[in-house]
């Protein structure tokens, strides 16, 4: 709790600053420009695969904040995605999202252990997975031109695992019957917003702190929750460029520990691995892992789009993760450049080139944290639209090799 009572003083010392001089707002916070887009364009998301999405988007529909997309996934993940983003139910105030995801299949990385320390970029297996659904039902509560907005939220999910792979794609056993799991998780967030620009900040500071709670299912699963907290500084340089810090922590703690004994967590992975010694090893990381989440619980992770982008989706995992990263953001040009290429249609507002670095470290008990760490660096290209939604691609290095990221928003 220590870090939690660091940040909470950070952030008042830093309102207190802010207080006197907050950045004024340089556009209006509640985009209301009518775009759309209806294309096919790929997507590269290091540790799920590389494929087209085809995306049928209309941005501010009925001159509102809201915002529906609907995505036909295809290549190495197939499925269906479909987003209402910020539907007002009180103008500029009160915003409903709703997120679905129907994901029926796809080939994705596990690790064999948690942690940082003993791990290599081969060190993993294939998840042949049949079934991700996910659905989020989240409520916005903005207030001061979005300088304060407070959100909660409800995620279902549930995964079905089919078989394990070699790193190769050859199936080496699979789940008799397939692994199925499902959960429940409920998010209050607060995000206090001192800078020009609630979608692309150039200057100011902005904090948010979240409560995840991951009740246990049933009595064999670990109940915890997980406090993420965030501090991000944009600093401008030259003439609009701007310089960005951010500081992520995350914390899980357990109120109930769950099932770790051993037999009964290989029961109920169904893997009858019988003396196959391939398969008794991967059966044998498996369990440990499942201890070490039901004894430690599980923090964000890192990996992916946001947080050490040269490594893939949940590469490292632990009870407790930390991260820092900085980005120098070099706006080529600002502008107001409307465009429609038959399917494409919003307003160009800008483009960006991108250099950033970040260090990471995970582990399950937090005074251990930042003892090993990992590190990325790399490139970025952005196209900021009037709509609101910020087009990227990103390139990355690290000790593992290099990833390459093509997809939506900012990281950070």
């Amino acid at each position: 709790m220590h870090y939690l009572k660091t940040f909470l003083l950070l952030f008042l010392i830093t309102s207190n600053t802010y207080a006197s001089w907050i950045p004024d707002r340089r556009r209006d916070q509640f985009a209301s420009e009518a775009a759309y887009l209806i294309v096919p364009l790929p997507y590269s998301y290091p540790g799920i695969g590389e494929g087209f999405f085809l995306i049928g988007n209309a941005s501010n529909v009925f001159n509102s904040t809201t915002d529906v997309v609907f995505v036909e996934v295809t290549g190495d993940a197939t499925g269906q995605v479909a987003q209402f983003e910020e539907l007002p139910l009180i103008e500029d105030t009160l915003l409903l999202s709703l997120h679905i995801r129907d994901i029926n299949g796809a080939i994705v990385n596990n690790y064999r252990i948690r942690g940082m320390n003993g791990s290599n970029e081969n060190d993993y297996n294939l998840f042949k997975v049949s079934q991700a659904d996910d659905s989020v039902l989240r409520l916005d509560y903005a207030s001061t031109d979005r300088r304060y907005n407070v959100y909660i939220s409800e995620s279902q999910s549930e995964f079905s695992l089919d078989a394990i792979l070699d790193i190769d794609g050859n199936e080496i056993r699979p789940f008799s019957p397939a692994y199925v799991q499902a959960s429940t998780t409920h998010k209050i967030g607060v995000i206090a917003d001192y800078t020009d620009d609630y979608m692309d900040p150039q200057m100011g500071a902005r904090f948010s702190l979240e409560y995840v709670d991951s009740p246990a299912s049933d009595s064999n699963d670990p109940d915890f929750y997980v406090l993420n907290y965030s501090f991000s500084y944009y600093f401008p340089t030259r003439d609009n460029d701007t310089l960005v810090v951010n500081y992520f922590q995350s914390d899980a703690h357990v109120r109930t520990q769950g099932n770790t004994d051993e037999n009964y967590i290989r029961g109920t992975l169904g893997l009858n691995c019988g003396a196959d010694p391939a398969c008794l090893q991967i059966e044998q990381n498996l369990v440990n892992s499942v201890v070490d989440a039901a004894t430690y619980g599980t923090a964000a992770s890192l990996g992916g789009l946001e947080r050490l982008r040269s490594y893939p989706q949940g590469r490292y995992s632990g009870g407790h993760a930390g991260f820092l990263g900085t980005e120098y953001r070099w706006n080529l040009r600002e502008e107001t450049t409307p465009f429609n290429y038959l399917f494409w249609k919003d307003v160009r507002t800008g483009k960006q080139i991108a250099f950033f670095a970040e260090a990471g470290s995970v582990s399950e008990i937090s005074s251990d944290l930042w003892q090993e760490q990992r590190y990325t660096y790399g490139i970025g290209f952005r196209l900021m639209t009037a709509s609101g939604s910020v087009y990227r691609a990103d390139f990355a290095s690290g000790d593992e090799g290099t990833e390459v990221a093509i997809f939506f928003f900012y990281p950070w």
